[in-house]
């Protein structure tokens, strides 16, 4: 719910008190308006894979779609709805015929598939990232600690015929498929031995894509300023095969059971024990009581 004046009035809540939200995060955290914001301000930046809205951008995603298959390019698009979560009504295919069916379920994004990320142990990855947000103007932004990560439990191919099991392209599993949770510290030493690489490298490239979001979202949406809201987003971020990152999205009110279920080694900011207990407790003091214990600032 978005807490406007009628909300305000409804709830009774006053211009003293504090709202776990910023006015018009939508461009945040609706898909559509996601990619639209970041084009504003950067254009079509590394990280941001090709996306269209299906809605009111079909023609130059056909176009795309031919240059493509004239040029003989991998041409395999995720289709996403504009403001649902857990992967529901997601799709993957090479159709074009299917992709405009596939509008009549309702609106929806259509972003090209990174075909080919890097893998742990043979598996599709990603990582969910908690960003606090204590200020849009100036943009005071905190990188929470933890982050973990999310496995798919099978192996990864571009089978054709594997673009319609749930457990080969998709890493949610809390609620469907069987979840295998990894720790994030025995993740990232596995990961570095595998791969060759520095996860801190990794992990810069990451925080630089973050800060770049929001600042798209500060300058393209300026009325998001209030003094008195706070926020805490979840950013899901995937790595392609050489290592860098790209944005999926941007969800508000991030699911945080593993957070607070799991004491975890920070990878970052000391290597200190994060436990699971006072997560929320690290939470609220960055956003209302300016502490920094477990977060960075971005």
């Amino acid at each position: 719910m978005q807490v406007d004046d009628d909300v305000k009035r409804a709830a009774g809540i006053t211009d003293r008190q504090y709202i776990s939200q910023f006015p018009f995060e939508a461009c945040l955290v609706m898909k559509h308006h996601l990619a639209e914001t970041i084009q504003k301000a950067h254009g079509s930046p590394d990280w941001l894979h090709p996306t269209y809205n299906l809605e009111s951008h079909l023609s130059p995603l056909i176009g795309d779609y031919y240059v493509r298959k004239r040029d003989g390019l991998n041409n395999l698009w995720i289709l996403k709805p504009w403001n649902m979560a857990r992967t529901i009504d997601t799709t993957v295919t090479d159709n074009l015929s299917a992709i405009i069916r596939l509008m009549e379920t309702g609106p929806k994004i259509c972003q090209k598939y990174i075909e080919h990320p890097a893998l742990f142990q043979g598996k599709k990855f990603d990582i969910r990232y908690v960003v606090l947000v204590r200020s849009v103007k100036p943009l005071e932004l905190f990188l929470a600690d933890v982050f973990w990560v999310r496995l798919a439990n099978n192996q990864y191919t571009l089978d054709k015929h594997s673009l319609f099991e749930y457990e080969t392209h998709f890493t949610v599993m809390n609620y469907r498929g069987r979840m295998n949770h990894k720790n994030t510290p025995e993740f990232v030493k596995e990961f570095e031995q595998e791969h060759q690489v520095k996860w801190l490298d990794i992990h810069e490239r990451v925080r630089n894509m973050i800060r770049s979001v929001f600042e798209a979202a500060a300058t393209v949406h300026p009325e998001m300023h209030s003094p008195m809201s706070r926020a805490m987003y979840g950013v899901d971020v995937i790595l392609d095969s050489s290592f860098q990152p790209k944005l999926l999205e941007v969800t508000y009110c991030p699911d945080c059971t593993r957070a607070c279920k799991y004491d975890m080694q920070a990878i970052v900011g000391g290597g200190e024990l994060v436990k699971g207990i006072d997560f929320y407790n690290y939470v609220f003091g960055c956003l209302f009581l300016d502490e920094t214990t477990h977060v960075c600032p971005l």
